[in-house]
């Protein structure tokens, strides 16, 4: 894989985006990615994530500034030069309902397999390994009206990866998956980043972007940010992002939060970690917040196959099996 002088493998000088001369959504970009890093990119709908990652690869044309793609300006790439170099999942689910699972992914080996188009045993090779990585090896001849939204997306990352470019570029990549397999999706991208491809994705997950990205562009009050998740979260710039929609970010824990109205304080006390993890999760979750110094105390009891909890304020004390039954009556007593 090459590169530029200073290492890059796409830089943005003075870069900017948007649909109409005099009215760019931003303006002056200056953003590089290095060879074998993953970059996610954050920012309220609107803001222009899509119409970036878009303008970064030449499928809209930006209103200004330089693009260079391994020390080229991207334009003079030829198309094919670009499949080469580049590929390209896009937010929008692909509408090919006749083509099985396989003859997508095939199609990502167009770059490579020249003017005819036939695919060598390299090639189905590639296209195999493409759906082992996404866990699609079975569906391989099913037709993409046959599967599920989620299914359809991990294909046409299939695809992207069967593609073998330098450069993967995603447009949320997780909007369709459920929980399970978003993470599965990150690992997967992070694999990929860890064998050396570049990453550039957009998300409104950012609590798995915090831990997989090695860079984030955040986009917020008309500018991009960017930096490593935890830089960016000292900065303060995370609280600055949610600062109207009642999430705070734990700067100490390094998690969001949703802001409630302060309830009280709770003294908890335990000695099983876990146990004092998700109890405290759960005040904080109704507003309370834990003090040593507290009146009321919450004693978290490890007994054998079980856990207790034992409520001990002025009125006496109660017992529960769990913490919902804790948190309906800390609920009823407001």
């Amino acid at each position: 894989m090459s590169g530029t002088e200073e290492g890059h493998i796409i830089s943005l000088d003075r870069f900017s985006i948007g649909f109409q001369k005099g009215k760019a959504l931003l303006d002056s970009i200056r953003l590089s990615v290095n060879p074998g890093e993953m970059v996610a990119l954050i920012g309220r709908n609107g803001t222009g994530k899509s119409t970036l990652l878009k303008s970064m690869i030449g499928l809209l044309t930006p209103l200004g500034g330089d693009c260079l793609l391994e020390g080229r300006p991207f334009g003079d790439y030829s198309l094919p030069e670009r499949a080469r170099r580049v590929s390209f999942v896009s937010s929008q689910l692909t509408q090919l309902p006749s083509l099985t699972v396989g003859e997508l992914v095939g199609l990502g080996r167009m770059p490579h397999t020249g003017w005819m188009g036939r695919l060598t045993r390299e090639d189905r090779d590639q296209i195999e390994q493409a759906l082992s990585e996404v866990q699609m090896g079975v569906f391989m001849d099913r037709k993409l009206d046959c599967l599920s939204d989620g299914e359809r997306q991990r294909a046409m990352i299939a695809r992207a990866f069967a593609q073998d470019t330098p450069l993967m570029v995603l447009d949320e990549p997780t909007a369709f998956l459920d929980i399970p397999n978003t993470y599965d999706l990150i690992a997967l991208l992070s694999r990929f980043r860890d064998r050396g491809r570049s990453i550039v994705y957009s998300t409104h997950d950012l609590e798995t972007a915090m831990m997989c990205a090695d860079k984030m562009w955040v986009i917020h009050e008309g500018r991009i940010l960017e930096g490593a998740p935890e830089d960016l979260g000292l900065s303060g710039l995370f609280n600055d992002l949610f600062s109207s929609s009642g999430i705070r970010f734990d700067e100490i824990a390094g998690r969001f939060l949703y802001s409630r109205d302060r309830k009280g304080s709770i003294r908890l006390e335990g000695d099983r970690e876990e146990a004092l993890a998700w109890t405290r999760s759960s005040l904080e979750r109704l507003g309370y917040g834990v003090d040593q110094s507290a009146p009321t105390t919450i004693q978290v009891e490890s007994l054998p196959g079980r856990t207790q909890w034992i409520l001990q304020e002025k009125g006496g004390s109660r017992e529960f099996h769990n913490l919902y039954s804790l948190a309906r009556f800390l609920i009823q007593k407001q």
